[in-house]
């Protein structure tokens, strides 16, 4: 075979073949790096594939601190693990110099800088060609770290693989499905009011919707004093702890009036539960329409 004097490249795969007056070289394309925010489900067999296949090609795993050593120790066995303090999010998106108070300054610019030192060294780490994933118990997109996000450049390739969110696992040991209230739809998910919020609960409250609360610091007689403006008493309430795990979720059942005596809250597992309120917990799928042909949407024609 006589081959042109002329140069020709061909790519097959990831091997660029170069053939150059008469001479073939092979030349290996540089590796893509890639950052991932991956969610790891509310317990240990709930991640799903997609979550595995990415663990096991990534070079460096993230979490907050602690987190491996409770729950991801075997996933980082073999892999450079970075992770964040418990703090990391605390003042993201305030202006340091716009703080009064010196230690709350000194506070927001020491977080600011390990904010930025991190997202730096996961922009450099992915320009190199290596794969970064970032673990999240449940969904990361239920507050979620989707901050690094925000800072990265946005021209660095990344993708967020979804997990198994509290919210899904603990409608699944409720056994109930929440957008079905009888003369209701809708379901809000919020958690504690926070100063200079505009959608407070009980503004929310007002509408009947299915409540359900992420409970992190929730303050519970405040809460219930609250709900019982807009709730009537008998409307069912319910606690589901470790969502999904099963060998140690637990779920409690009362209601808006009979709450704060029946529950002792001050027991419940910090940050691994959940409360519900609405009348799906008890109606089930039963509608006040009944879905009667008649009182449904007239259908579109095409």
């Amino acid at each position: 075979m006589i081959m042109s004097k002329s140069s020709f490249a061909k790519r097959i795969g990831g091997v660029v073949l170069v053939a150059a007056s008469g001479i073939l070289a092979a030349q290996t394309a540089p590796p893509t790096g890639k950052f991932y925010i991956v969610g790891m489900g509310t317990a240990p067999d709930l991640i799903t594939v997609r979550a595995q296949k990415v663990i096991a090609r990534a070079d460096v795993l993230i979490g907050e601190e602690g987190s491996f050593q409770k729950d991801w120790a075997d996933l980082a066995k073999g892999k450079e693990v970075w992770q964040w303090p418990h703090n990391f999010r605390r003042l993201y998106g305030v202006d340091p110099a716009s703080l009064k108070d010196a230690g709350q300054r000194a506070l927001a610019e020491s977080l600011d800088k390990t904010r930025r030192q991190l997202v730096e060294k996961i922009r450099s780490i992915v320009a190199a060609g290596k794969v970064v994933a970032c673990l999240e118990s449940g969904d990361p997109m239920m507050y979620g770290m989707t901050l690094f996000l925000e800072m990265l450049p946005a021209g660095v390739p990344s993708e967020i693989v979804p997990g198994v969110g509290a919210f899904q696992a603990a409608s699944a040991a409720l056994k109930m499905s929440p957008p079905y209230g009888y003369d209701t739809n809708a379901v809000i998910l919020t958690l504690g009011d926070w100063p200079g919020r505009v959608d407070t609960n009980e503004k929310l409250m007002a509408t009947g919707s299915t409540m359900v609360f992420y409970t992190m610091g929730l303050d519970y007689p405040s809460l219930f004093a609250q709900l019982k403006r807009s709730y009537p008493a008998d409307t069912p309430v319910a606690i589901v702890s470790d969502a999904g795990d099963q060998n140690l979720q637990k779920v409690l059942r009362s209601t808006v009036g009979r709450f704060l005596d029946e529950v002792d809250y001050r027991s419940l597992p910090v940050e691994r539960h959940m409360l519900f309120v609405g009348k799906f917990l008890t109606v089930g799928q039963a509608r006040k329409d009944f879905l009667v042909p008649s009182v449904r949407a007239p259908e579109v024609r095409k």
